[in-house]
């Protein structure tokens, strides 16, 4: 017997037990005709359950022995005037109805279920793949495994050709086919579907005979199971409501933010939050990857595979869609960041639908998106993934690039691997060909070597040696504290006896740090909160140290026995801006004696600073209406180079005379703020240009501008190895009689110049490759991985080449999280054992 005509015979035989009570009520109350017409409808009950017994199991059943009996009764009844007798008729045609349903209960057998899964594509397969396998695994029940035609739309929205992927099925789902399995025969008690369109979508449409509507003429049971995996929150606005939503009887979904999301929409009892089957057959896939690895897939995939990680690529339809000015050229630049490696190899998977979509409605870029997919395949570089299984594809990859909108990221979810969100915006990577560049402003030196912590995101507590002799970089220590995830953290470094000293810039803390004793202090500022470019330099007098300002509001002096504090805020006070932001002193500071000379970057002032006393004076220097930005002394004059002009300043602090110096050329970078760096020598002061890779030569008894040809030889090649484009010079400064350090960021150089001879020394300055890597895990893991589900990185956060680096060179344990939209905490793989035990049931 079918499960559908027992549910339909218990529920009459519920109702007609129900009446019997009501037909005794009417009889004594002499409601005769009333009673009779109950009667009569029990009697057309009892024939029609006897009838469908006889159909469904044949002649001869006690079954429909007893229903005859119950029929006789109801006649009985129908007679009865002595009410005293009423009770006892009443209990002979209860009793006839339980043996009845005693006989539909125990005794004749139920027929299997009969289940259809009618999947359109055999990449989506997976979404019904473990509940048919509960399905498959029921000895009550029969599941076929039906595939449905489709067909791919053209542009103008028509039918343009009819496609059948029952032939590209796993090989251990037995496939029915749809021509074979006709629905008015075999009328299956459920049927699992997964395309709830109909013939609403503009690429493709299952053919008109499996419409829902169709469809739900032969079942009794209709079942929509979403295709997708989803993070947290609410079902998509478009599957929110959907017009077949009306013919399908239950629709499953993940969880019960996706169920409240409908709810608007679609009646509550129709859906069902159970959970995703994609999870089930992930996560049963990845316990058999190194089978996959070896046994499924194609010999092509394991020789390129071989020793190297993988990373999946996917962008999605909307993507393109959307972005069809530059899609094409993302994906090149995508595709190019994978070129040339040999320690990890791209796993290209396009939406199964890319190819007929564009073709339909973006024929323009069609072409273009064949030329590129077949170079990438004739180049052979990486994997071109056109397989019907995404599941293989997300446990053979090690991490996924691409859209945040694709499903397939939540596979990666599920399996806890490294996720990164393209921009589609970002076409390059500026910081690719510096990346392992070593930067810094500041140092100190000891003996023939300059110390430095450099101004690199992360780096502000390693401390790096560069030997001039050698031009040897190398990393000396970590000194002990946090990871600090910003640019110059620290600018400004002494040493002072056994204590190395840190200047906070971008940072909060003054970092005091003891070679003897290994044990370091942080000492933070009064005003350092909520402030940046706090400090630029450090210099010592008698004991103390003092930090000279660039945004904070004071000459701040620390003893570096006691560590007392003392800030000098009134000679600051005069130069103060509304906005605190903006900067009041850069490098146009020196140290004579006692006295601390600090110009002001926005004023033609200068303070001249008492370190012994705290006292100070501020003075004039001419009637020039711009500030400075450094500052040299020759024993008789200052010189000070302008901010925001191309010219130097000679100032001379006895009779307040000055001198100003127009530069012969100005600098390549037109700026409102451009400056140069200045260095002196016995008979010149160097002009070092800040925004050109050049020096200009300025006679202190001339005032006369020269060049320097074999310097400029120097600096041509400076200018050939050039890869930044902004900053020349950052760092000029004598360190000795007749030498001179400058460093310059085009090509990230320390430059070692003896200056009576004119030799130049050119050291590059970069990160050791596993350093590198190093600082760019922990940069990653610490600070630049949004906790969203999945975890993910965002391109705008770090370049796609850095991502790649970070795969090939760790396993990110970081990624490995359980997350509830998943799989509620659950490792076994049920939810397609739940799906099928509750539909059943229902």
């Amino acid at each position: 017997m079918r499960r559908k005509i027992k549910k339909e015979i218990k529920g009459m035989i519920q109702t007609m037990s129900e009446a019997h009570e009501h037909v005794r009520f009417l009889l004594e109350n002499k409601r005769i005709a009333e009673a009779n017409d109950l009667l009569s409808q029990c009697q057309d009950c009892a024939a029609h359950i006897g009838e469908s017994i006889e159909k469904s199991e044949g002649m001869d059943t006690k079954a429909v022995s007893y229903l005859e009996t119950y029929c006789e009764h109801l006649y009985t009844m129908s007679r009865m005037i002595d009410r005293k007798k009423l009770s006892g008729i009443k209990r002979q045609l209860d009793g006839c109805l339980r043996q009845t349903e005693y006989e539909i209960d125990e005794v004749i057998p139920l027929d299997k279920l009969k289940i259809a899964f009618m999947p359109y594509k055999a990449s989506m397969w997976d979404c019904m793949e473990s509940v048919w396998e509960a399905a498959d695994a029921d000895e009550e029940c029969d599941a076929y495994v039906v595939p449905i035609p489709y067909y791919e739309r053209n542009d103008k929205g028509g039918a343009e050709k009819l496609c059948y992927e029952g032939d590209i099925f796993p090989a251990d789902v037995p496939i029915t086919s749809y021509e074979d399995f006709s629905l008015d025969k075999e009328r299956p008690d459920i049927i699992y579907i997964h395309n709830p369109y109909d013939g609403n979508n503009y690429v493709t449409s299952v053919h008109p005979d499996y419409y829902t509507e169709n469809l739900k003429k032969f079942t009794d049971e209709l079942v929509y199971i979403p295709y997708y995996i989803l993070g947290e929150g609410g079902m998509p606005d478009s599957h929110r409501s959907l017009p077949s939503y009306q013919y399908i009887d239950k629709i499953i979904v993940q969880d019960e933010d996706k169920k409240e999301s409908m709810l608007d929409f679609v009646p509550e009892e129709k859906i069902a939050a159970i959970g995703c089957p994609k999870v089930d057959r992930l996560l049963k896939l990845d316990k058999k990857k190194q089978e996959i690895l070896e046994h499924e897939i194609p010999q092509e995939w394991r020789e390129k595979i071989a020793g190297k990680k993988v990373i999946l690529f996917n962008i999605s339809i909307t993507g393109i869609l959307n972005n069809k000015r530059y899609a094409m050229k993302k994906i090149r630049y995508v595709l190019s960041c994978f070129e040339n490696r040999d320690d990890v190899v791209l796993l290209w998977r396009p939406h199964p639908l890319v190819e007929a979509t564009l073709k339909s409605m973006r024929p323009e870029l069609y072409e273009e998106y064949m030329e590129i997919k077949d170079s990438f395949v004739r180049k052979g570089e990486g994997i071109l993934d056109e397989t019907g299984d995404a599941g293989i594809a997300a446990v053979v990859a090690d991490a996924y690039l691409g859209e945040n909108s694709s499903s397939l990221v939540h596979y990666f979810g599920v399996l806890g691997k490294p996720v990164m969100y393209i921009d589609w915006a970002v076409m390059e990577d500026i910081l690719e060909p510096k990346r392992d560049f070593l930067y810094f402003h500041t140092f100190f030196k000891e003996g023939n070597a300059v110390f430095f912590v450099p101004a690199n995101w992360g780096y502000a507590h390693d401390l790096y040696r560069i030997d001039l002799d050698s031009g040897e970089v190398d990393k000396q220590m970590t000194l002990p504290g946090s990871f600090y995830n910003t640019w110059a953290y620290y600018c400004g470094i002494k040493k002072v006896g056994d204590k190395i000293i840190l200047a906070p810039h971008n940072g909060e803390d003054i970092y005091i740090y003891d070679l003897i004793s290994k044990h370091a202090i942080k000492i933070i500022p009064p005003e350092s909160n909520d402030r940046s470019m706090l400090f630029d330099g450090v210099e010592e007098y008698k004991g103390k140290i003092f930090l000279i300002p660039k945004c904070y509001p004071a000459i701040l002096s620390i003893d570096i026995e006691n560590y007392n504090i003392c800030e000098y805020r009134e000679c600051i006070r005069p130069f103060l801006l509304e906005d605190k932001s903006k900067i009041l002193f850069i490098w146009a500071y020196y140290k004579k004696e006692k006295y601390l000379y600090l110009a002001s970057c926005n004023v033609s002032k200068i303070i001249i600073f008492n370190m012994e006393d705290g006292s100070f004076e501020i003075r004039k220097i001419g009637r020039f209406l711009y500030g400075y930005a450094h500052m040299v002394y020759d024993g008789e004059y200052f010189w000070l180079s302008a901010y925001g002009r191309n010219c130097v300043v000679r100032w001379n602090e006895k009779t307040g005379e000055t001198t100003e110096y127009i530069y012969p050329i100005e600098q390549e970078q037109s700026m409102d703020r451009t400056f140069s760096w200045l260095i002196n020598s016995a008979e010149y002061i160097v002009i070092c240009y800040a925004f050109s890779v050049d020096m200009v030569f300025l006679s202190k008894i001339t005032g006369e501008f020269s060049w320097s040809k074999k310097i400029d030889c120097h600096l041509a090649k400076i200018k050939r190895d050039s890869v930044e484009r902004t900053i020349s010079f950052s760092l000029a400064k004598t360190i000795g009689e007749n030498k001179a350090v400058l460093f310059n960021c085009k090509n990230n150089s320390l430059n070692v110049w003896s200056m009576d001879t004119d030799e130049w020394k050119s050291i590059l300055c970069r990160i050791p490759t596993d350093e590198l890597l190093n600082m760019e895990k922990n940069r990653i893991e610490k600070n630049m991985i949004s906790k969203g589900v999945p975890y993910n990185i965002l391109e705008k956060a770090l370049a796609i080449s850095e991502f790649i680096n970070y795969i090939a060179a760790w396993d990110a344990d970081v990624f490995k999280q359980i997350y509830e939209c998943y799989q509620k905490k659950k490792t076994n793989m049920t939810i397609g054992a739940d799906i099928h035990n509750y539909i059943i049931k229902d």
